[in-house]
């Protein structure tokens, strides 16, 4: 999308009357003036860009709440830049007092980077030919994720990520463990085999996997198909045994949740005690919790985490594997499709009334493929809950991530109400 230097939409909910208002109003100002951002806007003019922006707050006893944290990145794939990409990031952060502009390479955080490209340390070729670099995605202040290509074809494509320093080794060797795990299995996936680790840099390098991500490639005639299958891989990938990954701590999660139903009624007050009701309810019925019967979860799986490529499948990104319940890893995934793929997000926003949902019909394909493969029904109660906890989660992450939208966020709350509906009223015990 193409954004104009006037008028400039950063985080466009929080209005006048909001305690944020002040400091984010500083932001679009220092925005507007700054003519790095003009001149980046002017220069891609109908090419490919994107925005990436956060921001956090922390909750003072007594006080309420007070922005922490805040980034703004405009990017853009510039053929004429040196990388052939371009981001310009507006930070803030209240621990420091400062608030800055970097251009990309510069990150506070993932401080590497200006060297590395700097060295040009990869050549695929024995003439000394430097290699095609394609920057996939860039989240200022935790990743850079890129691509390297011989333009002869002679050497496979690797991915380079880049993470910040207390977290780059961790998840490396957590590939590692995967790798190993999913090779053992002969699963009916493949994951990236990692290739190496550049310890210097907070970098590492792995396989880059065939095929276009599984959000694009989902239309209204293959959806039950493609999820079914997505469900049978998905179960595939809870029954693997991946040693040395982290457990999750359910006592932090029910925190988070609170914190983030506190969030969202910070920025719509009017939803304040249907969400409190919506806590209260939860908490009354927490599952039981056994972390003998947890199994590895991928800890982001969403449909563009998944490769599809002539009927081969790959799962990408295990940064946050562990061990956990799956329930949780399956409501989550039922909760994004909405966001993630472009089909199910206009069907969720349109959807004329009395029109099939072919949302619903998207997640029972999924759930019919997983319990098909585990030859076992899942407990409706149990995922019910966790359903409602995922729904309250992508609407935190809507209004921290700038992505709100006023007819997608009511229609989530009244589908929160729906769920909420079911789960008092089911009076079976959960398993």
């Amino acid at each position: 999308m193409a954004i104009q230097s006037e008028g400039i939409g950063l985080f466009p909910f929080i209005e006048s009357d909001h305690p944020f208002y002040p400091q984010v109003q500083r932001f679009r100002t220092l925005l507007s003036e700054n003519p790095l951002y003009a001149e980046a806007v002017e220069r891609v003019k109908g090419g490919r860009t994107a925005v990436h922006s956060e921001i956090k707050g922390r909750l003072v006893p007594g006080h309420g709440w007070e922005l922490s944290r805040f980034y703004w990145s405009f990017q853009s794939w510039d053929e004429s830049r040196p990388l052939r990409f371009h981001a310009l990031t507006l930070y803030s952060a209240a621990q420091t007092g400062q608030t800055s502009f970097y251009e990309f390479p510069q990150d506070p955080y993932l401080t590497t980077v200006v060297s590395f490209f700097g060295e040009k340390p990869f050549r695929p070729d024995e003439e000394g030919t430097a290699g095609q670099l394609d920057v996939l995605q860039y989240v200022p202040l935790r990743r850079l994720t890129f691509r390297i290509s011989d333009p002869h074809e002679t050497i496979a494509p690797v991915i380079g990520k880049f993470k910040r320093r207390s977290r780059f080794k961790e998840s490396y060797n957590r590939l590692v463990s995967v790798s190993r795990a999913i090779r053992r299995s002969q699963s009916a996936f493949s994951v990236a085999a990692p290739v190496g680790i550049d310890e210097a840099h907070c970098l590492f390098f792995q396989e880059a996997r065939p095929g276009k991500d599984l959000s694009t490639l989902l239309d209204k005639d293959r959806f039950p198909e493609l999820l079914h299958r997505m469900g049978t891989i998905h179960r595939d990938l809870h029954g693997q045994n991946v040693p040395d990954v982290p457990e999750w701590d359910f006592g932090a999660f029910l925190q988070n949740l609170g914190r983030d139903i506190q969030w969202i009624s910070f920025f719509r007050p009017e939803q304040g005690p249907f969400l409190d009701d919506i806590r209260d309810l939860l908490l009354r019925q927490v599952p039981r919790i056994d972390p003998g019967e947890y199994s590895f979860c991928h800890g982001d799986f969403v449909c563009s985490q998944i490769l599809l490529e002539n009927d081969h499948w790959s799962v990408i990104d295990f940064d946050l594997g562990m061990r956990g319940d799956p329930y949780l890893e399956i409501a989550m995934l039922l909760a994004s499709l909405k966001y993630d793929v472009p089909l199910f997000e206009a069907h969720f926003i349109c959807r004329k009334q009395g029109e099939s949902d072919i949302l619903e019909e998207a997640c029972e394909s999924y759930l019919n493929g997983y319990q098909e493969r585990a030859q076992k029904a899942l407990s409706r109660k149990r995922l019910l809950w966790y359903r409602i906890c995922a729904e309250i989660y992508y609407l935190s992450l809507m209004l921290k991530k700038d992505r709100f939208c006023s007819m997608a966020f009511d229609r989530t709350i009244e589908q929160v109400r729906h769920l909420s509906e079911q789960l008092g009223k089911d009076k079976r015990r959960d398993p």
